[in-house]
């Protein structure tokens, strides 16, 4: 009875939470952002099918040009959004061009387009549209990447070093390659030192198994819940997750050692409290944590032996 009860509690804050986020006007500015690049995604989608329909998405770029009314009427200077729809729109005409298909729909969409470019500063980098992969750009190294994938462990002891920012950074920035909901990108990253992060964080560090003292960083790996939308309501955490996986790759390639620490999914009184302390957005969730120090010249590691693929997989 006690466990049915403590899961009836468990779902309510979550309930709780959920419509919080999703109905807040607060999060307007950020709703608007993760649907406009939801759509710019579904339009670069359709142009790279191997035969695009011709006049395939018109609703949708209607619908972006609405929201990119809205979103400027609310971040008259915040412009990376609307490069995104310009640039992924500016494809879609091309594409027609290209193809001679022109109709009232299309020419709206231009004249639409136009307007939007008049609003905008211009900029040199490209932010949506489509590009191409040749099977030449994918002659890997195999025994390297193998050699990458089973070198890496959880670590617990480090040699005291600290972690450069920039190399962190430059993991983080591969680490970004992950795929990501509809390009939704809803995953955040905080460094915190370890000294900050056991004064700050007020709970039980259970999971750590004793080495929190001999870690150099805390990275801190947030959901922004904002970034979905209703019916995608634990997505945040599988987007955050795949992040992080790729992410331990990317420190080890960089000889960072590190441990993925789990932590609870749900709205907890240490992580509201730790968030408002250090100014994080409350729209976030923790979904983990991964203690990062520097590689000692020798390291001891738990077996952690796999089953085999055969378990595993079934054809």
């Amino acid at each position: 009875m006690k466990r049915k009860l403590r899961q009836i509690l468990i779902a309510r804050d979550e309930i709780k939470r959920d419509s919080y986020v999703t109905e807040n006007k607060k999060f307007e500015k950020k709703h608007l952002e993760a649907e406009i690049i939801r759509l710019v995604h579904s339009i670069e989608k359709g142009l790279c099918l191997e035969n695009p329909r011709k006049g395939f998405g018109v609703a949708k770029i209607n619908t972006l040009f609405s929201l990119a009314d809205k979103y400027l009427s609310l971040n008259p200077d915040d412009y990376d959004c609307m490069y995104f729809i310009a640039d992924s729109v500016k494809e879609y005409l091309d594409f027609h061009e290209r193809e001679n298909f022109e109709n009232e729909e299309i020419l709206a969409i231009k004249n639409k387009y136009d307007a939007l470019k008049s609003r905008i500063p211009e900029k040199d980098d490209v932010y949506g549209g489509i590009g191409n992969i040749s099977l030449s750009e994918m002659e890997f190294d195999l025994a390297e990447i193998e050699k990458l994938f089973n070198t890496r462990h959880s670590i617990r002891e480090y040699s005291g070093e600290s972690v450069d920012e920039e190399t962190l950074k430059k993991a983080i920035a591969l680490a970004q390659r992950s795929p990501s909901a509809c390009n939704r990108q809803g995953v955040r990253v905080y460094s915190v030192d370890r000294e900050k992060f056991l004064n700050d964080m007020e709970e039980s560090l259970d999971g750590i198994g004793g080495f929190a003292q001999d870690v150099d960083k805390f990275l801190i790996i947030t959901g922004k819940q904002s970034a979905y939308r209703v019916e995608e309501k634990n997505q945040y955490v599988v987007s955050a997750s795949m992040f992080a996986g790729y992410l331990t790759l990317a420190l080890h390639a960089y000889n960072i050692a590190s441990c993925v620490i789990q932590r609870s999914l749900r709205p907890r009184a240490y992580w509201t409290n730790f968030r408002i302390k250090n100014g994080i957005p409350e729209d976030e969730q923790i979904v983990m944590l991964i203690g990062i120090g520097k590689y000692k010249e020798e390291t001891k590691v738990p077996m952690s032996k796999r089953f085999s693929v055969d378990k595993i997989y079934r054809k």
